[in-house]
């Protein structure tokens, strides 16, 4: 069966129409060239679809029928198109991206308010989480980019390095042991409540791997899986923890003061697939966030 869309497009306006002259205007095309392509739909279908007069044209009643089937198929592939259109240029869509933590918690709110101003149709998801598991939803394509810590990537991905930061000790601004000091050491932890992330996430892995090396006892007296469960209980005057100091703690109403001795120091990665560019809505997000991240990190 030989038809183009253009002929069912033609075929569409000249029903709504009412008469070629006007429906080829709307096509920019020429009367002649419109009755063309009304002749192509007729030669397939193998009949007339329009009871033609000199001013005026009225469907036939095969053209009646044809015209109720392809009309909102029509609409609906313009629609689809359209969207398409609009997720090309940023405009619409889902962009899916995985970041750690303390990035989300920290430095997301501000961006995404940048980002709704420049695509305010497109809807994001945020896939929050260790490392290992952000690198993982890249490579497998399942997030369009990460900011992640972990140090090696496969051979699949892309990574830059967008900053490097230490750890610190956090607490209530009114925490009685913390709000004396003006500093901190990680032996002096020792004797606090003082709550970890879990043993594997990246965090952890690094701090007790350096702890360890240095000879010096782990802190931890109760760990949590959940950023969320952790800062709620650090509310409490009764519990510290330890935190990337690229988290903002003044922000949220608590307390942060760099751990020394050893002073360990992380590195934080854009990571992409090497195979494929980032999305316009993609690109814009990870400026924003990449940007934000060197912001925030910059002395003083």
């Amino acid at each position: 069966m030989n038809y183009s869309i253009d002929d069912v497009r033609a075929f569409c306006y000249a029903t709504r129409a009412g008469q070629f002259q006007e429906a080829a205007d709307l096509l920019c095309i020429s009367p002649s060239a419109l009755s063309r392509r009304i002749a192509s739909i007729e030669s397939v279908i193998g009949g007339p679809v329009f009871h033609r007069s000199t001013r005026h044209v009225r469907l036939t009643t095969l053209g009646a029928a044809l015209y109720e089937q392809v009309s909102p198929l029509l609409a609906q592939m313009d629609g689809c198109f359209s969207q398409a259109m609009r997720m090309a240029r940023g405009d619409a869509g889902r962009l899916v991206f995985a970041s750690v933590a303390t990035v989300a918690y920290t430095l997301l709110p501000s961006a995404l308010a940048a980002f709704s101003e420049r695509h305010p149709g497109v809807f994001v998801a945020v896939r929050d989480g260790i490392s290992a598991a952000i690198t993982s939803l890249v490579e497998q394509g399942h997030a369009e980019f990460g900011i992640s810590t972990q140090m090696a990537f496969g051979s699949a991905l892309v990574a830059e390095r967008i900053g490097t930061y230490g750890f610190g000790v956090i607490g209530a601004k009114g925490h009685p042991w913390l709000g004396k000091r003006k500093q901190v050491t990680w032996r002096d932890l020792c004797g606090q409540k003082v709550i970890g992330l879990n043993p594997m996430s990246s965090t952890r892995l690094q701090v007790d791997a350096e702890l360890a090396n240095a000879g010096l006892e782990l802190p931890w007296t109760m760990e949590v899986d959940q950023f969320s469960t952790l800062l709620g209980l650090v509310s409490d005057e009764g519990y510290l923890a330890v935190l990337p100091t690229l988290f903002d703690a003044q922000r949220y109403g608590l307390k942060m003061l760099a751990l020394t001795e050893p002073a360990a120091q992380r590195q934080l990665f854009f990571v992409r697939r090497r195979d494929s560019a980032l999305s316009p809505q993609a690109q814009t997000m990870a400026d924003l966030l990449c940007d934000a991240v060197r912001r925030h990190l910059e002395p003083g």
